[in-house]
């Protein structure tokens, strides 16, 4: 089957790709597992990695058009490598994203003539996203007093939830999270006549 485009590294066009493998591993638990319970919890994803080979030349066979000169890609490659970036990796089968430079080689020889391989690994930065929640002003009052009942820094439940700061954080009020929620049972118990 033929390539329909050449392979792309940040946007980087490269002449030919000889090799391309994936690995995939996990961390397992060493432990015993009781029997009947999940395991999977305790299985640890690690991200995917990219080896490829690739050559590069002055003169190119099938994407003359696409491809810079061997010192201005191999500049390129460094530089990505150096910046730490975060690469797109397109391949003929399949597209990575979020891909950073493990290792890179840059191989001459009287093998390859005017040719030079391009030998890199890259592995996948794996991303999450967090979530926060706000927290009503009532949890954070201790009984009928109204003080303060401890140290989770808290906003109005208007804003979003504090980074942290208790006292000196603005218009952020302390309160214990386990003692407004007690307060909150105790006053719905009182409500109902118990």
């Amino acid at each position: 089957m033929k390539a329909l485009h050449p392979v792309l590294i940040a946007g980087i066009p490269f002449d030919a790709l000889i090799t391309e493998g994936r690995s995939f591993s996990a961390d397992i638990p060493e432990y015993p597992v009781e029997t009947g319970y999940s395991v999977s919890d305790n299985i640890s994803l690690k991200p995917q990695q990219v080896d490829l080979t690739l050559y590069i030349t002055d003169t190119p066979v099938t994407w003359k058009d696409r491809t810079a000169s061997m010192d201005e890609t191999i500049r390129r490659i460094e530089n990505l490598y150096f910046s730490r970036s975060l690469v797109a990796v397109v391949t003929a089968d399949k597209t990575y994203s979020n891909m950073g430079i493990v290792n890179l080689g840059i191989k001459k020889s009287t093998e390859l003539g005017y040719m030079k391989e391009i030998s890199i690994s890259l592995k996948e930065v794996m991303t999450t996203s967090s979530k926060t929640a706000v927290m009503p002003d009532s949890y954070g009052r201790s009984g009928t007093t109204g003080t303060n009942a401890g140290s989770q820094a808290v906003q109005a439940s208007s804003g979003a939830q504090s980074g942290g700061g208790g006292e000196n954080g603005g218009n952020s009020k302390s309160a214990s999270t386990l003692y407004g929620i007690k307060n909150a049972v105790s006053s719905w118990m009182n409500t109902r006549g118990n």
